[in-house]
Parts: C-alpha cells; structure tokens; sequence
C-alpha cells in the first residue's frame, strides 16, 4: 500500500480521537477522505473549517450537508473561511451573531461583498441589541460602522467609542461639535485622555452651545487668538462665555505665552 493510499485509509477509518489530532494539521485530501469518516462529528467539521488548508470542494461538502449546517458553530467556520464559494457564504452570513459578524466585516481577507454584507447586518441590528452589547461592539467596531454608531444616543455607548483605535479626530471634532449631542458626552470627550489633547476636539466642544460652561471655560486659553475672537464674535455663544473671551484677549501676559507657543 502506497503512502497516499495509507494516509487515505487513515482518514477514512480514524478513530475520533484520532481525528481531532490530526484535522488541524492536515492536507486538502485527508481533509476530503475525513469527510467519508463514519466518525466524523460536528466538532470534526468545527476543526476542517479552521484549517486553512481547507479546499473548495472540501467547504462545498460540508456546507451541502443539512446536519451539519444546522450546526452554528459550522455556520460561522463556513462563512469566516476564505476558501467558501461566495454564495454560500453570503446565505449564512445572516445566522450569525454580532460577534462574529464584527469579525467578518473586520477581515480584509474576506470577499468585499460578504463584509459590506457584515455591516449592513450589524447595522440594522444595532437598535435591537441591549445596551451592554452595543458597549462591547462600540469597542470593536470597524470603521464602516462608526458613523452608525455616532448616531447613538446613549452615553455609555458614545463613552466606549471613544476607546476604538478606529475612530478618528474629525469623528470625535464633528460629534464634539454636534449641538444634539447630550452634555455628558461632551463632558466625556473633554476628558478623554486621547481626544482632550486634540486642538481640533477642543475648539469643537468650545464651540458647542450645550457644552458645559466650565467644560468650554477650561479651553479658552489654549486656543489661538482668531478661533477666540471667532468665539466671542458668535451669536450663539452664551453671554458668560463671551465675556471670558475678551478677558482672555485682553491679557498682555496670555497673549505673550500664547505668541511663544503658536
């Protein structure tokens, strides 16, 4: 018996046990022998799916058996699997969870369709999500969602945004900015270690009319002397707001500093 022949056989007559050591680990037909394994088991399937040696024809067998199909964890490992016809992949993506449709629409990898298909899923889901979902996902989500998620409402959900290594500074100026954008989450992005050292984010929030007076108060002289005089000058900016504007214009001392530094 030749070695082909023999590592066929394997495959085809392994124990469970022997299959679970061997899946992760192995080629495109022992791979497709497995398959034929009287053995084989939802977990089995689970451990071709994350092999990457995994063919086409491999992933079309499996997704074209109903028992394991049914199986979500088979699901997943069909539609995260690079090698899965397009169609099948675009079919199941819809069963899965926001988890992993973050990751699916996170895969650069992936077949552009299925991802913008990703988000377009998890965008729609979003309203249904609870609130603790929605601050886990603001943590993780991919740039094509961000601007959905800016639209929230919820604080809690706007304050973990803030922690997203996608988000960028014209995001957080445009919602510091934001006159619907509630007083406690501009009080967030004032604080935030990354985005409170931001020139940008910080005359937005200065700016905004339903920033917290003290929040705006504490900017002032760490702006240039025109977006200051743009300030004062505004109609919408509140009477006490103005004042400390010309007040800080007219310190001889700040406006010393203040040529140093800019």
């Amino acid at each position: 018996m030749t070695e082909p022949e023999s590592r066929t056989l394997s495959a085809k007559k392994a124990s469970a046990e022997e299959l679970i050591r061997s899946l992760p680990e192995a080629g495109p037909a022992y791979l497709m022998d497995a398959l034929e394994n009287p053995e084989i088991g939802e977990e089995h399937v689970v451990l071709i799916l994350r092999n990457r040696a995994a063919t086409e024809p491999v992933l079309r067998k499996i997704a074209g058996n109903p028992r394991w199909v049914r199986a979500y964890d088979v699901k997943a490992g069909l539609v995260m699997h690079r090698r899965t016809p397009h169609h099948t992949a675009l079919n199941l993506a819809k069963f899965l969870f926001w988890r992993d449709l973050a990751r699916v629409a996170d895969d650069w990898f992936l077949f552009p369709p299925l991802r913008r298909l990703a988000e377009k899923v998890l965008s729609d889901r979003i309203p249904e999500m609870a609130v603790g979902e929605k601050i886990a996902f603001a943590r993780i989500a991919g740039r094509g969602l961000i601007p959905r998620l800016l639209e929230e409402r919820d604080t809690p959900v706007l304050e973990a945004l803030l922690w997203n290594g996608r988000l960028t500074e014209q995001d957080v100026s445009r919602k510091a900015g934001d006159a619907a954008t509630p007083p406690e989450t501009l009080a967030a992005i004032a604080q935030h270690p990354r985005w409170s050292g931001c020139y940008g984010v910080r005359v937005a929030l200065a700016r905004n009319p339903r920033a917290p007076l003290p929040l705006s108060l504490g900017f002032l002289t760490r702006m240039t002397v025109s977006d200051l005089e743009a300030l004062a000058d505004n109609p919408e900016t509140p009477q006490a707001l103005k004042l400390a504007c010309e007040r800080v214009l007219s310190d001889e001392a700040w406006r010393r500093r203040h040529d140093e530094e800019f």
